[in-house]
């Protein structure tokens, strides 16, 4: 199963990078996550680098989120 991170509605995480967070509001340019361990470790990542920001984070699986956006 794959993983994605959703910032938030229309909104999601696009790669990783230590200096900001990279974000898309186009589906198709999503940062796919093989596994769900993965997903969390980005996930905790971006948290801790921007905790200047109040980030409400959600892993879910790739088919789930391109419904949402269908």
């Amino acid at each position: 199963m794959s993983y994605i991170i959703k910032i938030q509605k229309g909104c999601w995480v696009a790669g990783y990078s230590d200096s900001s967070l990279p974000r898309t509001v186009v589906f198709e340019n999503v940062k796919v996550f093989k596994s769900l361990d993965e997903a969390n470790k980005i996930k905790e990542k971006l948290i801790s680098k921007n905790n200047h920001r109040k980030l409400n984070l959600q892993i879910l699986d790739y088919e789930t989120a391109k419904k949402e956006v269908e």
